[in-house]
């Protein structure tokens, strides 16, 4: 498993590549789901890192801080699962 900061470097690079555009068809980085719009901006920019992740993850997001609870650690982002299970 990834640590947090490998986590963090991970999804920002997904972050970049989305905002060049090179992201489109790639699921949600946070639930690993297929919700992505395609265009960029109608997607929830995370409030953990720079990624853009689908609304319902965003959403998320915000009721966890509205209700006070921890976050969902990066390390446990779907992308960031899915690349380490392909890796193990």
């Amino acid at each position: 498993m990834r640590t947090i900061e490998q986590a963090r470097q991970m999804l920002e690079g997904v972050g970049r590549m989305q905002e060049k555009g090179l992201a489109v068809g790639l699921p949600c980085p946070r639930c690993g789901h297929p919700r992505m719009r395609g265009r960029l901006v109608e997607n929830s920019l995370s409030r953990r890192v720079d990624v853009h992740i689908c609304n319902v993850c965003g959403m998320d997001e915000a009721m966890l801080d509205m209700a006070g609870e921890a976050p969902l650690p990066l390390n446990e982002w779907g992308m960031v699962r899915g690349f380490d299970s392909e890796e193990g």
